[in-house]
Formats: C-alpha cells, sequence, structure tokens
C-alpha cells in the first residue's frame, strides 16, 4: 500500500544518499530506502519519512539553496537535539554567521530536549570552563576548535542512541518529563486550594502530587481522571520519586492504595507506568515463562529487540522479579530460558540474553564521523560516513555463509543464522541484508520464511524486522494485538507502556502508514471506560 508523504520531509536540494560523495545506500535499512519499496512480505512500502538514510537521523544535512542562514543554523539546531523547537530568538541571533564557521546550539529550554535527544550541557560562570550556547569553548579560540566540540558532542549523541535503541535513529516518547507546572495542570489549582501556594511555572513538586494522589483515593469514589493525568505526564523518573514521597508523607504504598481502587486492565496499565522499565520487561517475560504454557511471542519481543545495555538492566532485576524469596545470580534468566525453551529457538534467545551483540565503538565512531563539505565548502555539519563502520568485504562473506547455509543446500544450517544474526550490529546487518539480495536475488525475509519454521522462524523474522525498523515492527505488533475478534490487551498494554517514553512518536507513525488510521482511533474502537482513557493519554493524538 502506498503511504502519504510526511511532514518533516527533506528539503528541497537536499541528497541524503550521498554523503562527501559517498554512497551510504548500502548501509541503510533497508526498510528506510524509498528505493527499496519492500518493509516485508506483505509488500507495504517504506513510509517516505522513513525513506532517508540513517544519515538522516545521524543528523546529515546538506543546506537547501532556498534556505537562509537563519532557517539553516535552526535545522542544524534541531537535528543535533531532536525535532523540538529552539524558539530563543537571541540563540539564534547570535548565530547568524556565515555557514562555514557558525555551529548553532541552542540554550537548555525550560522543558528540556525530546526524547531521544540529549540535552546540552548549561552555561558556566564559575570560571571552570567557558561555555557558548551549551558547548565547552575552553581552548576552543577559532572555529576548529568549536568544531571539535561539536563532532564530540555528536558522537556522545549516537552512542547513547544506540544504547536507547540499537542504532542511530533519533527516538521520541510521547510521555517526558515535566520540569515546571504550567498554569492548567490541576496539581496548581488543588495544591492552590490546600496551601495557599501558586506552583504555575515552579518546579515539579513530588509532595504536591502526592497529595493530589490521596485526595483522588480518600473517601467515597476514586477520581480516576486525576490518577491518569499524573500518570500520563510524569516520567518514569518521576513516578518512582512520587511512589518514595507518598510513603514518606502518608506512611502508606501508593502501589497498594492505587491496587485497592482500581481494577481490571485500568489498574494493570496504571501499575505497570509505576513499575521501572527493566523491572516491567523482567516481570512480562517472568510471566511468559511461568504461567501455564509458554508465551513464546512475548519473549521473542522483548530479548530480540532490546539493546545490549537494557538486556543487561533485564538480567540484573531478573533474580529479584522471578524469585524474590530466593537468593538467585543474573544467570537466573538464562536458566529459566533453558530449561523452558528448546531447539533452535532456545539458542536463540539464549544468545540475545548474553547481551554481546557487537556494538559500534567510539573508536570506530571517531574515524566514521565526518564534517559534511557543500561545493567545496565545509559546513559546521558532521555525518557518519558508513564506510568506514562496515567492513563491506565481511558484509558479502556473511551473505554468502547464509545463502550456503539456506537457500543453497538441502536442509538449513540453523547455527549460522543463529551467530550472525545475534552477534553482528545493525550496520553490519543492513549491509549484509542488502548484499544477500544481490547475490540470492531475494529478500532475507523471504528466505527465512522459506526455509525455517515455528518459534525460530519468527524470532529470526523479529531481528530482522526491529533491525530495520524498530518503530514498524511495534507498530505491527500492536496491530496484532487489535485486529480480528477479540483484543490481547496483555500485548497492548506491554508494548504501549515499555515504549511510551521511547520511541512511541516514531511508532504512531508507522501505524498510521501500516492501518490508515491513528493509534488512537484504533484504541478508541477497541478499549472502553477509564482503560481506554488512560491508553489514549499515553499514545496522545496525532
Amino acid at each position: 500500500m502506498a503511504y502519504q508523504q510526511a511532514s518533516n520531509a527533506p528539503p528541497p536540494g537536499w541528497n541524503p544518499a550521498v554523503v562527501n560523495g559517498v554512497d551510504n545506500t548500502v548501509f541503510m535499512a533497508p526498510a528506510l530506502q524509498q528505493t527499496s519499496g519492500m518493509y516485508n512480505t506483505g509488500g507495504q512500502q517504506a513510509p517516505p519519512e522513513m525513506s532517508m538514510p540513517m544519515s538522516r537521523y545521524a543528523d546529515g544535512y546538506q543546506r537547501s539553496t532556498s534556505q537562509t542562514n537563519m532557517e539553516y543554523i535552526q535545522d542544524l539546531r534541531r537535528r543535533l537535539y531532536g525535532y523540538g523547537e529552539y524558539p530563543d530568538a537571541s540563540v539564534a541571533d547570535q548565530q547568524q554567521q556565515s555557514v562555514e564557521n557558525s555551529a548553532g546550539l541552542p540554550a537548555k529550554k525550560e522543558d528540556g530536549p525530546a526524547q531521544g535527544a540529549t540535552a546540552p550541557p548549561q552555561d558556566t560562570t564559575d570560571g571552570s570552563s567557558a561555555m557558548t550556547n551549551g558547548i565547552d569553548t575552553t581552548g576552543a579560540t577559532d572555529d576548529e576548535g568549536m568544531k571539535s566540540q561539536i563532532r564530540k558532542l555528536f558522537i556522545d549523541e549516537l552512542l547513547r542512541r544506540q544504547a536507547v535503541s540499537g542504532n542511530f535513529e533519533i527516538t521520541q516518547g510521547t510521555i517526558q518529563e515535566l520540569k515546571t507546572y504550567p498554569a492548567t495542570d490541576p496539581v496548581v489549582s488543588f495544591y492552590q486550594k490546600e496551601e495557599k501556594e501558586d506552583l504555575t511555572g515552579k518546579p515539579w513538586n513530588s509532595e504536591a502530587d502526592s497529595m493530589f494522589l490521596r485526595k483522588a483515593m480518600k473517601g467515597l469514589g476514586t477520581d480516576e481522571d486525576a490518577i491518569i493525568h499524573v500518570v500520563v505526564t510524569r516520567c518514569n523518573a518521576q513516578r518512582q520519586e512520587l511512589k518514595n514521597k507518598y510513603k514518606v508523607v502518608y506512611g502508606r504504598d501508593l502501589i497498594e492504595d492505587l491496587e485497592n481502587e482500581l481494577s481490571g486492565n485500568f489498574s494493570e496499565v496504571v501499575w505497570s507506568m509505576f513499575v521501572k522499565t527493566a523491572k516491567f520487561d523482567a516481570w512480562s517475560i517472568r510471566e511468559a515463562v511461568y504461567d501455564v504454557g509458554t508465551d513464546e511471542a512475548t519473549l521473542i519481543e522483548i530479548l530480540l529487540t532490546r539493546s545490549n545495555s537494557e538486556i543487561k538492566e533485564i538480567k540484573a532485576v531478573y533474580p529479584d522479579v522471578s524469585s524474590p524469596h530466593q537468593k538467585a545470580t543474573e544467570r537466573k534468566l538464562e536458566q529459566d530460558l533453558v530449561d523452558d525453551l528448546g531447539g533452535d529457538f532456545k539458542k536463540l534467545l539464549v544468545a540475545a540474553c548474553q547481551a554481546q551483540r557487537y556494538e559500534v565503538t567510539r573508536e570506530e565512531l571517531e574515524k566514521a564521523v565526518e564534517e559534511v563539505v557543500v561545493n567545496g565548502q565545509k559546513t559546521g555539519m558532521y555525518d557518519v560516513n558508513y564506510s568506514k563502520l562496515c567492513d563491506m568485504d565481511k558484509a558479502k562473506m556473511d551473505a554468502e555463509k547464509l545463502f550456503k547455509a539456506g537457500e543453497d543446500r538441502w536442509g538449513t544450517d540453523e547455527d549460522t543464522f543463529v551467530r550472525i544474526f545475534g552477534t553482528k550490529n545493525f550496520c553490519h546487518l543492513r549491509a549484509t541484508w542488502s548484499e544477500y539480495v544481490r547475490i540470492t536475488q531475494r529478500d532475507i525475509l523471504n528466505t527465512v520464511e522459506r526455509e525455517m519454521s515455528g518459534d525460530f522462524k519468527r524470532g529470526l523474522k523479529a531481528v530482522i524486522m526491529s533491525i530495520r525498523c524498530r518503530p514498524m515492527f511495534f507498530a505491527e505488533k500492536l496491530w496484532d494485538s487489535m485486529k480480528g475478534a477479540g483484543t490481547k490487551n496483555q500485548t497492548l498494554i506491554r508494548i504501549i507502556v515499555s515504549r511510551s517514553e521511547i520511541d512511541m512518536v516514531q511508532i504512531k507513525k508507522c501505524f498510521f502508514d501500516l492501518t490508515k488510521k491513528t493509534l488512537w482511533c484504533a484504541i478508541d474502537e477497541e478499549c472502553t471506560g477509564d482503560y481506554k482513557k488512560i491508553l489514549q493519554a499515553i499514545v496522545k493524538k496525532d
């Protein structure tokens, strides 16, 4: 099916596939290539806003001839820190120098950068370092010194993104930290009435929120709307602080009070939102393993889509979640998988459980991040030269190995698929799968569909689809949970809660392109009552 043009399409004159004369196409996720035309065996074309190569998400940008210096600088600032607007005119005015010697970084917004972006450091006045628009310029007495600082910040951001999502794409959650109270927040009017103090514009106050929640649950009846408001407008870290403050203020357990007041799927969503992300994943895995029968789909969804750092966090908390009254080590997760699973599927998940997938290192990025040159002039913008991150000879060799392990033999060498799919980084796998098409004239998904079976096939497909475009993978899972007879509420809750602060904005876009209706609308059709209200409040209207 065709996709509508995205609103954040690249400006005229930008050729994102070629950076400094290097064609990055082979290093792009096939799902992100407009020319590839295929995402999965369903024949869906990649959405245009996802059809930019990875350099688009890594802030690569060639200036359009129609852009003014101001427009170019604003785009630079948005791309380095995310897609949010930075309306500080004074900062922009200061940066109206030539493109070749300006860097245009924003001062920190009061409400912070978008989720998936890195906040610039604050200016300091203590003499410890010189700060210009959030950049440490100590020793940077010329343009090259400033550029060096920007380049370092860009590499830091790429590594942060990789730790969050396993690749370099910018992502954004629908729930973000509340830094200061807006006048419209109901906690403001409540606190004004109770404590005679106006919280408008003041930093978030966990005690005020605790009082507001206690009022919502005290006496006859429960103010569910008040609970929903606090849950969906505070980030996970703030909800953790809120749990602690509630106990300090009232000597009561907030979660127990909520469970006593709420019920059904609504109660489960609220509980899930108050659990730390890694612990929620660990709890979901425990339920998948210990309940009657094994929920292989949940194991695939979590273990085959999380980054190394996320899996390590899950392993660290899993023993306490699965065996709270017994002493266990971090090997508990692996042991549960070994005991509960079998065959090649077990090998694939045990491999993922090691959290040892190769990742792009800082040293590799130091060699691969280059200043973009347009018409022979340096721009002050930096991009990734993917040819320096991926050894194409090795990618071709791995493509050959996959061919010989599957299509080119009687039977299938599953171990080769486990080794390559389970250890290589996203850049190498994308290049390998591109080479695989050249060798076999088949997409790797088609081969897996033909050669594999059962949970092992579903696991390999999940690796491919999440490496290619993780938001689309989750969008498809959300659609699967709602289409047809009945709703898979556990899947719906798990994905919406776990991705709400990571990449829900991108998932919503993919969901719309996949189904031609918004995620908010799909929830409206499938769910009811307060359960529907809180899910819609998390994902928000488009």
